[in-house]
Parts: structure tokens; sequence; C-alpha cells
């Protein structure tokens, strides 16, 4: 079963393009985990808070879906239901290329 769910905030602006079957919106979500030390959490020395680190993620939404997408903003708190996307290709010097992105399914902004 290929199904992801994450919650986390809007990176950068949406990007949409235009294609033959319509349109894509592409959002970068950043989302945030405790790091653990020795199995444990700990407080980051600068902060004074619990430390944790970011992960950002490729999400892309087709046609109606990325319609309400592209009128988010960075910052904007999103959750998206959807399965992982992995792709190859070769770029113009001819080496091998890879990517992961999530296809969303569902969207909701908070």
């Amino acid at each position: 079963m290929n199904n992801v769910n994450i919650t986390g905030r809007v990176a950068k602006g949406p990007e949409t393009r235009d294609t033959n079957n319509g349109s894509v919106t592409t959002l970068i979500v950043a989302t945030d985990r405790v790091k653990l030390r020795e199995g444990k959490t700990y407080q980051d020395p600068d902060t004074g808070y619990t430390a944790k680190e970011t992960e950002f993620h490729k999400i892309t939404c087709f046609n109606g879906l990325g319609k309400g997408a592209a009128t988010r903003s960075k910052g904007d708190v999103v959750a998206v239901t959807g399965r992982i996307h992995y792709s190859r290709w070769q770029d113009g010097q001819g080496v091998e290329r890879y990517g992961c992105e999530i296809i969303a399914e569902r969207v909701d902004f908070f």
C-alpha cells in the first residue's frame, strides 16, 4: 500500500504550470520531527526548545486540486494525503538523476 499523510507549512509560494492535460501545481511543504541523541530528545542550546529536524517535501497537485493549492502562501499550514512517486531521467549531460515527490489526492488548509 502506498499512502502518505503529512502536515506541515508551505515553505515557498506554489508554482503552477499548464500542460496538455490541464494544470499542475507544485508545493514545497516543510515538516519537523524531534532529533534524538542516545535515544532521547534534547534541548537545542541556541533556542532552549526541543531540538528538531526539518524535512522538505515536493507535493504535486493536478487540475482542480492544484487550483486551491495555488492560492496558498508561504507559512500556511497544510495537510496532504497522497502517494509517493519516484522518477528517473537523464539530464543534458547524460547523468542519470532521481526524484521523489508526493502526488496529492487530498489537500486541506488550516
